[in-house]
């Protein structure tokens, strides 16, 4: 079928280019109502309690803290088994997510073997608004710091040799996320004309077939 044939089958088929017609329309207005997503990821630092040799908690490190770290992020997040990345940066959005949280240890190893080099928990949050994504966030590490707490009291830590929790950064930074509208609404609009055309030649088709 040539091109002239296909406009010519559109022409004598017009109830179905008008009703993809509206379609497609339809498509490329849900694209124009779409603000795009709120996405915050933050650091909560695990810090080792201070003392004469190393009067700085935090550039002190030590695998007991990168362990504490693990098993309140395990603890709060829940038993699911935790996604491997390609890279720590890797964010909750960038694989899609549109509602949702997530706490990590970042992992810098390979494919064969994982490296958790760093006392940090990545606390990250999507949402639709602003005040949601601040909110979860708060919650969250609360949650973390109520864990850490009794996960130490039931090991009998002297409350003086408590490891402590701070967030990086102290205010929250929350970024907006979204697509570009013109590029959506272009390409619902591409899809739905090229729908519409393939349905238009399916059935002229079919049609001469007979």
């Amino acid at each position: 079928m040539t091109l002239w044939d296909l406009i010519r089958a559109a022409l004598r088929r017009w109830p179905v280019l008008l009703a993809g017609a509206v379609a497609t329309l339809g498509l490329v207005y849900t694209t124009t109502l779409d603000d795009g997503v709120y996405w915050s990821r933050t650091q909560v630092v695990f810090l080792a309690p201070a003392s004469k040799a190393y009067p700085n908690a935090l550039r002190t490190t030590s695998e007991d803290l990168i362990i504490t770290a693990g098993a309140v992020a395990k603890a709060v997040a829940g038993p699911a088994k935790v996604t491997k990345y390609a890279s720590p940066d890797a964010t909750l959005v960038g694989e899609g997510t549109r509602d949702g949280w997530s706490i990590r240890l970042p992992d810098t190893g390979g494919q064969w073997a994982p490296n958790f080099a760093e006392q940090v928990l990545y606390v990250e949050v999507v949402a639709a608004t602003a005040e949601e994504v601040e909110s979860r966030q708060d919650e969250i590490v609360a949650q973390i710091a109520d864990e850490l707490d009794r996960l130490q009291r039931d090991a009998g830590v002297v409350p003086v040799n408590d490891i402590t929790v701070t967030v990086a950064p102290e205010s929250l930074v929350v970024h907006q996320v979204g697509g570009s509208t013109m590029r959506a609404a272009g390409m619902a609009g591409l899809l739905g004309a090229s729908a519409t055309f393939a349905l238009i030649a399916v059935l002229e088709t079919r049609a001469r077939r007979r």
